[in-house]
């Protein structure tokens, strides 16, 4: 069997796909895969998807793929275009990556699984990628993955800040409680940050929200009680800023008492204050 007949099988790919020639490079430790299709081929129209003909193709583009031993694979070809007559000229889709993608589709998926169980320094060091590119990949990912996603309704939204950076940087999250999952990811802890995601919502799944648990910062107070129908009703604080302020102001009237009964000559609350502030163990 041809070296070219044997990338093909590896590559998966069908007619009117072929390798057309292998160069390999040990002093690089490269393997580079060049393709071509039938001269007489028919593509399918990216965005209504019928077959349409064959308008031109635009330079030479390449992808990594997957390694082979210590070599670097890269494939090569030519990307055609068709000309639609609903959608004009477009580029054809391809068999081995996605649009737009500087690597095969089963690179992206290997690099993927890598990422998923090391962090990014450790999975570009993997990869031979930089963490630039390896970055990039997730957000890829990350991106299908929202496109893919089913609207639906989430009846009980969390809605927290976290910290990302030195110098009070953050991001807003939101979390779907029942079925544990991030659901949106904003910059900063604005009004605005939260907008956003209720802004993406259909009228049906504002309505259908329930109950909306958060902190007791005023932004996502507002934005919550703009969007979502009845929203003042429907905030839920978390118990950890209830118990901060009710102690606060527990601890506040302890102070005034103390200093009455002091004025009085009575020094009973002194030394008292770590029993109003907490509770006995159970």
């Amino acid at each position: 069997m041809r070296d070219t007949d044997v990338f093909r099988t590896l590559l998966g790919l069908e007619h009117p796909w072929r390798v057309d020639r292998v160069c390999l490079s040990p002093k690089e430790k490269q393997l580079d895969l060049w393709l071509v299709h039938h001269p007489r081929a028919s593509f399918s129209c990216p965005e209504c998807g019928r077959v349409r003909p064959l308008y031109d193709h635009v330079p030479f583009r390449s992808w990594r793929h997957l390694d082979h031993g210590d070599y670097r694979t890269r494939l090569h070809a030519r990307l055609p275009r068709v000309t639609c007559s609903e959608h004009g000229i477009r580029q054809a889709l391809l068999p081995w990556a996605l649009p737009g993608a500087r690597y095969t589709i089963a690179f992206e998926r290997q690099a993927i699984a890598v990422l998923l169980e090391t962090d990014v320094l450790g999975g570009a060091r993997l990869l031979r990628l930089s963490w630039h590119e390896a970055w990039h990949i997730m957000e890829r990912a990350v991106a299908r993955g929202q496109r893919a996603k089913k609207r639906r309704l989430i009846r009980r939204l969390g809605v927290d800040e976290k910290a990302v950076a030195k110098r009070h940087q953050y991001v807003t999250l939101v979390c779907d409680l029942d079925r544990a999952t991030v659901e949106f990811i904003a910059d900063d802890r604005k009004k605005s940050s939260l907008d956003a995601y209720y802004g993406s919502l259909s009228k049906k799944q504002l309505r259908g929200i329930q109950a909306v648990a958060m902190d007791m910062w005023e932004p996502f107070i507002a934005s919550t009680v703009a969007h979502v129908p009845e929203g003042k009703t429907k905030i839920v604080f978390d118990r950890f800023h209830i118990m901060k302020h009710m102690t606060e102001a527990v601890d506040k009237v302890r102070k005034q008492e103390h200093r009455l009964l002091q004025e009085q000559g009575d020094d009973s609350l002194k030394g008292t204050k770590y029993l109003w502030l907490f509770s006995e163990s159970l």
